[in-house]
């Protein structure tokens, strides 16, 4: 069967949020990726693959006939779609291509020439991915969480995601493929997360996750898909959507995720990718913004500081927290 197209113009966000490789800290929210999720959304039936290009994506899990399941919530149109992963191919275009920079704490990613980056951040005409732990049934049955697990990387190049803190604290580094053991990470119920999602060559990838928990019930759940990434325009999409993983490809058993801590969730997107990417009006914000908050006179100060092309920093005024946090948060 054919790819169609599932396409939507993907709007500047200003900030990103929180890692999700850690127990997140939910006493802040962040207004860019505040949403619902419906129990009654629509859940694509298999075999109806699609390619997507650009907009926002969340893998996450849902019961589907009482069977927990790992999918992927396409919102890059106007009403969200469930999606079976084995039908997605994400396309990370040649306008998420952009330099690596010469900066130590970068030196994880080993590349000779450009990289292909989906940022944790929203910006046009690229994919924007992430996950969630939102879908209400989800919600209300999970025991403390959920685990992500990386279990390897096929592909051309190496595989890298990160995370980066508000707090300039540098990149926090999810999953390498590079390294031969699976690499899991803590994911609280209710959450919404995105991250950096870097290819240091074009070409068909795929990326096998696995998402694991416990419910209140005692029951232990798992699902392990394979995500399918067309990298770099050339790619085949159709070659994707066909592509198999190699069991001889598998890592070793993860460890587990005992006591994960909690961090700063004031995340902003990198200034290389953001700037790479075209996007240096966000960069101007985001460093105005980096607590977060969005009150009027922060917008005239930001806006002004877009126009004239100046550097300039506001001091954010604390505002009352909402209710829509990742724990219920609203988009």
């Amino acid at each position: 069967m054919k790819l169609t197209h599932a396409l939507a113009l993907a709007t500047a966000a200003l900030i990103a949020l929180a890692p999700a490789s850690v127990a997140t800290d939910t006493t802040t929210q962040d207004p860019a990726l505040t949403q619902v999720v419906d129990s009654n959304e629509t859940v694509a039936p298999e075999g109806t693959p699609v390619e997507i290009s650009a907009g926002h994506v969340d893998l996450g899990p849902k019961f589907l006939d009482g069977a927990w399941t790992f999918l992927a919530r396409d919102d890059s149109a106007q009403t969200p779609t469930w999606r079976h992963l084995d039908d997605v191919v994400l396309r990370v275009s040649d306008a998420a291509k952009l330099e690596l920079p010469a900066d130590d704490q970068y030196s994880f990613i080993s590349a000779n020439g450009p990289v292909w980056a989906v940022p944790q951040s929203e910006i046009a005409n690229v994919v924007w991915l992430g996950w969630n732990t939102q879908d209400p049934e989800v919600v209300g049955r999970l025991a403390q969480g959920a685990t992500l697990v990386f279990e390897g990387h096929e592909g051309e190049g190496d595989f890298h995601a990160f995370v980066q803190a508000g707090n300039f604290s540098g990149p926090q580094q999810l999953w390498n493929s590079t390294k031969p053991n699976s690499q899991p990470i803590h994911v609280d119920a209710n959450t919404h997360t995105h991250a950096n999602w870097v290819f240091t060559q074009p070409g068909i990838h795929l990326i096998r996750l696995s998402i694991q928990a416990q419910l209140t019930d005692g029951t232990t759940v798992e699902d392990t898909r394979v995500l399918r990434f067309a990298v770099g325009d050339a790619a085949d999409a159709q070659k994707a959507l066909e592509a198999q993983w190699s069991v001889s490809n598998a890592p070793e058993s993860p460890a587990p995720v005992d006591s994960p801590s909690v961090v700063d969730r004031s995340t902003v997107l990198p200034l290389w990718i953001a700037a790479g990417l075209g996007a240096t009006s966000l960069v101007l914000v985001a460093l105005v913004l980096v607590a977060r908050r969005r009150s009027h006179e922060r917008e005239r100060v930001a806006e002004k500081i877009v126009e004239d092309g100046t550097s300039g920093s506001v001091e954010p005024k604390p505002e009352a927290s909402d209710d829509g946090d990742d724990r219920g948060s609203q988009r």
